[in-house]
């Protein structure tokens, strides 16, 4: 099941959380703070410019995304992009993240007026497979990062 977030569900988040930034090879690089994770999170919370939505199986937090819409650096025009999209990987092969994932579009759609939706993989895990299950959901490959 997949539902909004709430305030209990911040821990839960910041412990996958954790383990998304260990499992990445490019995010691992990087020092891990459980506070600013969770200052995030309760951003996407509480802003009606945030997206926070779980999955849950049995009372347990499995899976969640994260996602804001700001004004585009040109435009007055509000761009939806996704934060993290992560899932225990017990439950990847669940339909949980095409329902974050569709949930998260009508979200920014319909709530945010989002004129663009843009979803990424950035952690360095699944690449190819998650930008091929993206691609069956109706997004298009538009550019690529690039890092030194």
């Amino acid at each position: 099941m997949i539902r909004p977030a709430v305030h209990s569900d911040l821990q839960p988040l910041v412990v996958l959380g954790e383990r998304m930034h260990a499992e990445s090879p490019r995010f691992s690089r990087l020092a891990f703070s459980a506070q600013r994770l969770e200052q995030t999170l309760r951003w996407a919370l509480e802003s009606p410019l945030g997206f926070l939505w779980v999955a849950e199986t049995e009372s347990a937090v499995v899976g969640g995304m994260a996602a804001m819409a700001s004004k585009h650096w040109a435009s007055d025009d509000l761009v939806a992009y996704d934060l993290a999209l992560f899932m225990d990987p017990d439950h990847r092969g669940s339909l949980a993240p095409v329902r974050l994932l569709n949930r998260y579009r009508w979200w920014a759609q319909h709530e945010a007026k989002a004129v663009i939706t843009q979803v990424g993989i950035t952690t360095g895990v699944q690449t190819e497979n998650t930008a091929q299950l993206y691609e069956r959901m109706g997004f298009k490959r538009c550019g690529a990062i690039l890092e030194a």
